[in-house]
């Protein structure tokens, strides 16, 4: 049951553009021997993507802004997120 449900999800995602052939790849790197893999992936990827918003956000609250700082955080988040 638990497999359908996130069989139907995943192909909710992937038709609403929300996940690509690059998580099917990652997905397929997975085995026996890494079953948690996947998820040790996109949860680094949250994690990140959460460091890296919060320090976008703090960097333009500011008066004076960084826009260099910013430029290096975007390049960052975007690199992480690349498809």
């Amino acid at each position: 049951m638990a497999a359908t449900q996130l069989a139907a999800l995943l192909n909710s995602m992937f038709s609403a553009g929300l996940l690509n052939d690059q998580f099917q790849q990652l997905k397929e790197l997975e085995d026996p021997s890494t079953p948690e893999f996947l998820s040790e992936v996109v949860t680094l990827f949250c994690e990140d993507g959460e460091r890296i918003i919060g320090e976008l956000a703090r960097l333009l609250e500011r008066p004076s802004v960084d826009f260099d700082r910013v430029d290096a955080f975007v390049h960052q988040l975007k690199g992480s997120s690349a498809r």
